[in-house]
């Protein structure tokens, strides 16, 4: 079979998050809101070889102390002794940030758990740039929704396992699909951040990491694949479900250049933002979230 080449940074570069409806982007103060100079990076922006450090749809809120007091940062559960921590990037010095991996406690990071005020809408790049350089900022202000439908592939166990009309927290530190809970930056191929999703566990003391409820679950595909393989790189063996076929009528007709991500032939009729998808060794799902905080 032929083999594609994509210059570097060419691919769809597109957030693995969708808004479905209108809602609120409040801000706290009017002074901008910053995220956390010491967040590692979840993935590069490969043009301009820049981190992001919190990327569309993750769950935030403000830390009430410790390093990070004041700033964005995901929310998490995490509470004293128990550790946070984050995979560097070989490259991390060029911008500021450690290459090597970082674990600290929650509550010399965040002063302990962070509960959830919204979920940032685009990729946030980190603000270590603007302090390392003098004439250089990717982010103006970090906006969050309060109020939205939104859609996200489901990547992580949790995920997996929520069903419409649950009420629906902010991950609390479980077992993602690659073994690396309570997690701040990772770009690992089957690690998530802190801030994904999982269902509510019905006791009173979660009922503050609510941030809204389940309002579909779509599966995208059924799959032998290992468990964590991303749907990008499953493509060729990925077999689109009715259910898929019909919510995305038509897309599978249009015909786009293998090799560059493009929703279309090339990506079996699945839009660029549930390629993230991760398996569970069975299928490939999506979640259609209220956002209600």
């Amino acid at each position: 079979m032929a083999t594609f080449r994509t210059p570097r940074g060419y691919s769809v570069n597109r957030p693995a998050y969708q808004e479905l409806s209108a809602g609120v982007r409040p801000e706290a103060s009017t002074v901008p809101m910053e995220a956390w100079t010491g967040l590692l990076p979840v993935r590069i922006d490969e043009i301009h070889h820049d981190p992001i450090v919190l990327d569309a749809g993750t769950i935030v809120g403000i830390a009430s102390g410790g390093f990070a007091a004041g700033k964005l940062f995901p929310a998490h559960s995490v509470t004293g002794g128990s550790q946070l921590s984050g995979t560097a990037h070989a490259d991390g010095a060029s911008w500021g940030l450690p290459t090597t991996n970082q674990v600290d406690t929650a509550a010399n990071v965040t002063a302990g758990p962070v509960l959830p005020l919204g979920v940032v809408y685009q990729p946030i790049y980190s603000f270590m740039l603007n302090t390392q350089f003098v004439n250089y900022k990717r982010n103006e202000n970090v906006g969050i929704v309060t109020d939205y439908l939104i859609q996200v592939p489901a990547t992580t166990v949790e995920e997996h396992l929520i069903k419409p009309g649950e009420l629906v927290t902010c991950a609390l530190g479980g077992t993602h699909i690659a073994p690396a809970a309570n997690m701040y930056g990772s770009l690992a191929a089957t690690d998530q951040p802190m801030g994904r999703y999982q269902k509510w566990d019905g006791t009173a003391a979660t009922m503050q990491y609510v941030v809204g409820r389940c309002f579909n679950v779509l599966t995208l595909g059924t799959t032998a694949s290992a468990v964590g393989t991303k749907l990008s790189a499953d493509l060729s063996a990925f077999s689109i479900s009715t259910a898929a076929a019909a919510e995305f009528k038509g897309l599978a007709k249009v015909q786009t250049v293998p090799g560059l991500g493009l929703a279309g032939s090339g990506t079996e009729g699945i839009p660029a933002w549930l390629q993230a998808a991760e398996s569970d060794g069975t299928d490939y799902k999506a979640l259609t979230i209220l956002i209600r905080l």
